[in-house]
């Protein structure tokens, strides 16, 4: 079920092949399911550490993921402003 997140589908219209199941389970983490972005980076000689180091540092902790869109506005933004 491509461009669907499993959170977002009745339990009840799950698929119920087990292995299919499994891998939904493998990357469920609660309380977003498997509702999550990937990235890929493609290219030669990249320093795998050093992109996830300066994405990791990008990222909010748990507390500030879960205080919700009122607190993110009060967040220091790095970008300047649009034009």
């Amino acid at each position: 079920m491509a461009g669907l997140f499993w959170k977002a589908v009745p339990k009840q219209r799950w698929p119920e092949d087990p292995d299919y199941l499994k891998s939904i389970e493998e990357i469920w983490v609660e309380p977003f399911g498997d509702m999550r972005q990937e990235l890929v980076f493609i290219g030669q000689n990249l320093n795998q550490q050093e992109i996830i180091d300066a994405l990791d540092a990008c990222l909010l902790n748990d507390e500030e993921l879960l205080a919700g869109k009122s607190s993110w506005v009060l967040l220091d933004d790095p970008f300047p402003a649009w034009e």
